[in-house]
This record gives C-alpha cells, sequence and structure tokens, in this order.
C-alpha cells in the first residue's frame, strides 16, 4: 500500500511506508473531560483501506451516504505496477482504478484506453485481486474467494477477534475449515466433502432411531411379514376353492342382464323424448303460421285491396293452411308413436326391474355371494398389508445401505484427510513453529498451534499459556496472523499486509503489547510486507520497549480529539458496531 487518500481536501491522507505503519489517536491538550478520542477514525481508515479492497457497506461507511465522499487507495502490485483505485458509499456498485489495467491483467487490452479510469464491478475486482494474492500455481482448483481470506488479514471487526480461525461470529463451519486450511497450505477442498457428508448423516439420522436401529426394526418387522404373507397365500386358495351353484350362476347372469337392459332403455326413451320435445314444438308453430290473416295484416296497415286481389290471397292462405294441417298432423303421429315406444319401454323396464329385485333377494337369501365378496376384501386388505410391511421393510434397508455407504465414505474422507494432513506437514510447520516462538516470547512459555483430522474434517486448535493474562487469547489471534503473513509473504503469495485495530490489545498487559509491537516490526521489516496497528496514546507503553523509536518511527498518522479536524473524516462518526 502506498496512500489513503479522499476527494475532499478535510480527509486526513496517510501515506504508508514499508514495515510496521501506526495510527495514534492522541487527547489534545485543549480538548475537555468530555471529549472523545471514540470516532476519530482509527478503525475508520482500516476499514477504508478494506472498502477499498471490495469489503461490503457497513455501519460507519452508512454514515458517509449522500456526501459523495470518494475513498482512494494507492498500492503496487507484484509485477511493479502502481494502481490507484477508488469507492464510494454512493456507488459502492462501482470501483474506478487508474493504472496499466491491461498489464496488470484486470482487462483485456482490447478497448483499453490507459489515459482515462477504468470502471469495473465490485465482483469483477475482487476476483482479479483473488487471482493477485491467493492463487498458488499447480493447483487443481480455486481458492476461497479472496474478501472470506482477506478478513484473516484486516482485523478490526468485533467478530473478527473471537479466536483466531473465525473471522465472522456465525461463520459456517465449512467456510472456517476452508479458509484456513488453504491458508496453512492443506487441500481447503476437502472442507466441502465434510460438509456434504455432515449433511447426508443428519439426513440418515433423522430416520434412525439410536435407541431402536435399523436392523432391529427389520428383524420386527420380518415374523410380520411373514405372517400377512401366509394369510393373503391362505385367502387365495379359499377364493380358487370357493364354488358357487350353477343356478346361483344362472341368476348372477340374470341380475346383470337385466342391469344392462334397463340402462340401454333409460337411454333410448331419453333419446325419443327430445325428438319428442322437438315435434310438439314443431307443431304449435305450424298451428300458429296457419291462422294468420293477410288481408287483415294490410288493413292494419292501411291499405285497401280490390276483390280480385283479395279473392287469390284468400285461395293463397287456404292452400297454405292446408299445408300446415297436413304437416301437424304427420307431427301428431310422429309424436304418437313415439310416446307409445317410450311407454313399451317404460314396461320393459318395470318389468326387468321385478326380476332383478326377485333375483336379487334369492341371491341374498342364499348367501353364496356375500361370502365370497366377503373373501376378496379381506385378501384386498391382506395384500395392500403385506405391500405396507414390504414398503417399510425396503425403505429400511435402502436407509441402512445408505448408512453403510456414509460410513464407508467418512471412513475414506479420513483417510484421504489424514494422508494430506501427513503429506503436507512440512508446508504448515512453519506457521505452527512461528506461532509457538512468538507466543513463547510473549508470554515465556509455549503454546501449540494443533491441525488435526477430527469427526467433522480438519479441526483447528491453539494450546495458550496458563500463566497469559485475560487478553492471551487476543495474542494468540495476533501470533496466528502474524505466522500466517510470514508464510505467504515468503512465497510471494498474500496481500502483502496485516491490518490489526487498537483492540486486539484489549486486556493485554504492557509488556506483552510492547513486546507484540516489537514482533509486528522486526516480522514485517524481515518479510517485506506491511503491518499496520492503530492504538490510542495513553494505551502505548512507552516504557517496556526495548528501543523507544520502534513506536514511534512506525507513525504515520496521529489524530487528536481537540476538534473535528484532528478526526480522519474532519468531522466525528457515530459508534457503529466496529470498534474504535
Amino acid at each position: 500500500m502506498n496512500s489513503l487518500t479522499a476527494n475532499f481536501a478535510e480527509f486526513r491522507a496517510v501515506t504508508f511506508q514499508d514495515g510496521l505503519n501506526i495510527v495514534v489517536a492522541d487527547r489534545a491538550k485543549e480538548s475537555t473531560k468530555t471529549d472523545s478520542r471514540n470516532g476519530l477514525g482509527k478503525t475508520t481508515v482500516i476499514a477504508l483501506i478494506d472498502f477499498c479492497l471490495g469489503a461490503n457497506m457497513s455501519a460507519r461507511l452508512e454514515q458517509m451516504k449522500g456526501n459523495e465522499w470518494y475513498f482512494t487507495l494507492s498500492f503496487t502490485t507484484r509485477a511493479g505496477i502502481t494502481l490507484s483505485v477508488s469507492r464510494g458509499p454512493d456507488s459502492p456498485g462501482e470501483v474506478h482504478i487508474e493504472g496499466d489495467v491491461v498489464t496488470a491483467g484486470i482487462v483485456l487490452r482490447e478497448g483499453a484506453n490507459l489515459d482515462e479510469t477504468t470502471t469495473i464491478g465490485s465482483r469483477q475486482w475482487t476476483n482479479w485481486l483473488g487471482q493477485e494474492c491467493f492463487v498458488r500455481e499447480g493447483m487443481p482448483a480455486a481458492p476461497p474467494s479472496f474478501r472470506s481470506l482477506v478478513r484473516h488479514f484486516a482485523r478490526y471487526r468485533t467478530d473478527s477477534l473471537i479466536d483466531p480461525f473465525r473471522t465472522l461470529a456465525n461463520q459456517r463451519a465449512e467456510a472456517v475449515q476452508a479458509e484456513n486450511a488453504y491458508l496453512l497450505n492443506l487441500d481447503w477442498r476437502f472442507a466441502k466433502e465434510w460438509s456434504e457428508l455432515k449433511e447426508r448423516k443428519a439426513r440418515v439420522a433423522l430416520a434412525d432411531d439410536p435407541d431402536n436401529t435399523i436392523d432391529a426394526r427389520i428383524a420386527a418387522l420380518e415374523p410380520q411379514l411373514v405372517r400377512l404373507k401366509r394369510r393373503a397365500d391362505s385367502l387365495t386358495e379359499d377364493i380358487r376353492t370357493f364354488s358357487v351353484l350353477p343356478e346361483y350362476r344362472k341368476i348372477e347372469s340374470r341380475v346383470q342382464e337385466a342391469t344392462s337392459r334397463i340402462k340401454s332403455l333409460a337411454n333410448q326413451n331419453f333419446t325419443d323424448r327430445q325428438q319428442l320435445a322437438l315435434y310438439e314444438s314443431q307443431v304449435r308453430d305450424e298451428f300458429t303460421t296457419s291462422n294468420i290473416s293477410v288481408q287483415r295484416l294490410f288493413a292494419e296497415a292501411g291499405m285497401v285491396l280490390g276483390d280480385a286481389i283479395i279473392r287469390s290471397l284468400d285461395e293463397a292462405a287456404e292452400f297454405q293452411r292446408q299445408v300446415a294441417a297436413n304437416r301437424a298432423s304427420y307431427l301428431e303421429d310422429e309424436a304418437r308413436r313415439i310416446r307409445e315406444r317410450i311407454a313399451q319401454r317404460e314396461a320393459e323396464q318395470a318389468e326387468n326391474a321385478a326380476r332383478q329385485e326377485q333375483d336379487m333377494r334369492l341371491l341374498r337369501s342364499g348367501g353364496a355371494l356375500d361370502d365370497f365378496a366377503a373373501l376378496q376384501k379381506r385378501l384386498a386388505e391382506s395384500q395392500v398389508q403385506v405391500a405396507q410391511v414390504e414398503e417399510q421393510i425396503r425403505t429400511l434397508r435402502e436407509l441402512g445401505d445408505r448408512k453403510s455407504k456414509l460410513k464407508s465414505l467418512e471412513l475414506d474422507l479420513v483417510t484421504r484427510t489424514k494422508l494430506d494432513l501427513q503429506e503436507r506437514f512440512e508446508l504448515r510447520s512453519g506457521v505452527i513453529a512461528r506461532f509457538g516462538e512468538i507466543m513463547e516470547s510473549l508470554y515465556g512459555e509455549p503454546a501449540d498451534l494443533r491441525v488435526s483430522p477430527g469427526r467433522g474434517g480438519i479441526q483447528f486448535k491453539v494450546v495458550l499459556p496458563k500463566t497469559g493474562s485475560g487478553g492471551v487469547h487476543l495474542m494468540a489471534i495476533f501470533a496466528y496472523d502474524v505466522a500466517l503473513a510470514e508464510d505467504l509473504a515468503a512465497r510471494g503469495r498474500g496481500p502483502g499486509f496485516l491490518l490489526h485495530d487498537s483492540a486486539i490489545f484489549a486486556d493485554v498487559d504492557e509488556r506483552q503489547t510492547a513486546k507484540a509491537i516489537e514482533v509486528a516490526s522486526a516480522s514485517a521489516s524481515e518479510f517485506g510486507y506491511q503491518h499496520l496497528l492503530t492504538m490510542n496514546s495513553d494505551n502505548v507503553p512507552w516504557e517496556e520497549f526495548s528501543v523507544r523509536s520502534v513506536f514511534s518511527d512506525s507513525v504515520v498518522l496521529t489524530l487528536h480529539d481537540g476538534d473535528p479536524s484532528g478526526s480522519v473524516l474532519g468531522t466525528r462518526l457515530s459508534p457503529s458496531d466496529e470498534s474504535e
């Protein structure tokens, strides 16, 4: 990182140096007891660096919306290309870059104009940052996302200081495992396999009862299935040998024939009744037409006709009446025949219904059909029960097979995880050793960084000195971060910086705080990365430093609480969930 600037003059620009960088919040002589160094912007400096590197909007940045702020982070890539990236809270989806974006590999050469600012989306920006900082050559899969990994090197949120391996309060176990495995040079892809295996085991566990195993449930169902099958076989044999006397067969056949005939007659009557209704309607129309007087119609219209015309019209009307009468007579004859057919069928229906009722009474009194029907019903019920029990057994066996397969998969995954841990031991041994060295230099006692296979995948754990102060867990985070930063820098990877807010020293003894700052200075200088710390001036352990200049020479920005101009923005921010 070269510098952090903004588009407003009141912003307290920061120029970074190699090695250790410190932002101090000081108490001005003219400040009063009611003034506070909270809100000066120590943490804001780190938050703005992170924001320029693609972090989501936070409560701190939300307060800046509407004022057209733009913040610019200048840095030099590993290839020696200087880029300036700008981003504003009012349009966080846009990232503006100045510099040789083509040579840096951010955009393609086609259409690029190096004399203008290049604007890209935040996703494209973080994808490039991931390639620049964390990709390992020769690995078959992409690493975890840049944003998930860089949180391990920018600890300024409260929930990032819970333990060395988590950077979020409710971080998924898969993410914790994948990120730390990658940073420790392990195969991080196992984390996804362990997560999927866990989900599959959980689904099986929902259907499994630890107090009543799958095998025990199958064993309990098998005798029940045998009994039901024997019962069904017995009923099948009873039905096969069931004999109905011939006369009952004939009666049953007559009942079926009568039912069919009654339905057929009803259908025919329905058709004839529709035809009858049509004929009757036509007869009424013919009667109405035949009674119309043409002469009366003309008279009503006010027209007087001659005698010759009246005679012609009367003859025509008489002819029409004769035709209508003949048509009506024909229709009435057809209607009468239809009524006769309907009456005949109704009589036949009544006869068939009477014979059917008589035959049914005879069958019911004999009981043969009732017995036969009862046997068939019992057989059907028994067959359903057999199918249900068979389905339960099949489901349980499939569940047992899945459970056995999951055990086999788990054993295979454990074996592969252990093998990966063994084969890559040397790749993580430097981080393990360095973590122990830093903790021993702070507390005079060894501390362990342990990586081991567990029931849910790779387990990460630290064993800390028993004589440590209340802030020993914070120093464990500090030591782990420094060890990772050194390892990545030595391998030519990583973001090239480590950012720690002043909260990393909360509850830490002054001696350990001073020693940690000295460790940070020496490490950053030796391994060629930048380490940014923030502190309040009254928490600086001046008397505990071996050389006081280790702190004073590292201060790149001093803020004060005398007036708003002493804050990084030139104005105070309200407290947020991110510690100041």
